[in-house]
């Protein structure tokens, strides 16, 4: 065996296994304003009928963590704009503190999302359809339960 050969094999060897589990085509991204009641964020705070961008979801599983990522509709780079990394393991937060629904719709949801350097920043998302919620919904439970 070459030594080209052994260090690729030895690079395949800790790259993690990315597995797609949902794609959804569009996603409505918002700034989200501090909560502003103990009960929880609510969608009707976020100006709904004017989204910071459209995008698109991919739930992508990578070990075990399973990564939201938004990435822009219109072009064709497939580089996320933002990234909700849920952690799975005894010292991982739990998954409502990363993706939580908001109180007064099952379409919506906050994503806690982390940068490179580990700074957060909060991102509003939200489903045309009920059923795409759904969906995303039972993709991140279906994941946690089996890792």
């Amino acid at each position: 065996m070459s030594e080209l050969t052994a260090t690729a094999d030895a690079d395949s060897a800790h790259t993690p296994v990315e597995l797609i589990l949902l794609r959804c085509p569009e996603v409505f991204c918002y700034k989200v304003p501090p909560q502003a009641s103990a009960a929880g964020h609510r969608a009707e705070d976020w100006n709904l009928g004017e989204p910071r961008f459209t995008g698109r979801l991919h739930l992508v599983g990578v070990g075990s963590t399973l990564e939201c990522r938004v990435l822009k509709q219109d072009d064709g780079d497939d580089a996320p704009v933002a990234v909700c990394p849920v952690r799975t393991g005894d010292k991982a937060p739990p998954v409502d503190a990363v993706v939580c629904a908001v109180v007064d719709s099952s379409r919506y949801f906050v994503f806690r999302c982390e940068d490179a350097k580990g700074r957060r920043a909060y991102l509003g998302v939200g489903f045309r359809e009920r059923d795409q919620a759904y969906d995303f919904k039972a993709s991140i439970d279906d994941f946690v339960r089996a890792a």
